[in-house]
């Protein structure tokens, strides 16, 4: 029963029936009888060490074995060019949209629910990373400070400040300290550049005062 060749196989026949039609058509071997790794070598168009390397091989009673191919690698579960980036940022940003806190098991949960990320905590603390969050302190001054309504009224208080000081009209005096409610923030939480990753902050407790 014929085998199924591979290319390196056929390449060699086509060698040896190229050879073989050469010494026919020079009435002769093309070297000497005796030379016979260079012949093999010639014949095959491969070279004499290979040649010697099989024979030596031969000689042992070696098990011929072929090389090992080189299989590619499965791309890891933290590969970001394999991975939803943009559907772990969004999620992220709902999270804070609607209050949750972010926090690298709340990520996973939500996006193994969404079908996003399939990884474990280690692997997802790569990709957040790699993607550009941070786990750091939340800022509760700026959480105050961009909140649209607050981000409006600063705005308009700022124009009008510079408005009045260009005319000199007023005297400025500021009474007031800058505050925050007690239970305005969480500690810590995954955060990036996006405005969209502004803390929402609760208004309920006491206030405390920044000196």
């Amino acid at each position: 029963m014929t085998k199924n060749l591979g290319s390196t196989a056929k390449k060699m026949v086509a060698s040896l029936i190229l050879y073989f039609e050469q010494e026919r058509d020079h009435g002769g071997p093309l070297l000497p009888l005796q030379a016979v790794r260079e012949r093999v070598a010639q014949a095959l168009s491969i070279s004499i060490s290979t040649v010697s390397t099989i024979s030596a091989a031969v000689k042992k009673n070696e098990v011929l074995t072929s090389p090992l191919k080189n299989r590619p690698r499965l791309k890891p579960v933290t590969d970001v060019s394999n991975l939803n980036v943009d559907g772990i940022r969004n999620t992220i940003y709902e999270m804070y949209e609607n209050k949750v806190h972010v926090t690298l098991a709340s990520v996973h949960e939500q996006l193994r629910e969404k079908v996003i990320f399939h990884g474990s905590l280690a692997s997802l603390r790569t990709v957040l990373k790699e993607i550009g969050f941070k786990w750091k302190k939340d800022e509760p001054r700026r959480g105050l400070m961009e909140l649209p309504h607050v981000a409006s009224k600063r705005i308009r208080f700022l124009r009008q400040y510079k408005d009045f000081k260009e005319k000199d009209l007023y005297q400025f005096v500021f009474l007031d300290e800058t505050w925050i409610f007690q239970n305005g923030t969480i500690q810590r939480s995954w955060q990036d550049s996006n405005e969209r990753s502004v803390k929402t902050i609760k208004t309920d407790g006491k206030r405390l005062v920044y000196y």
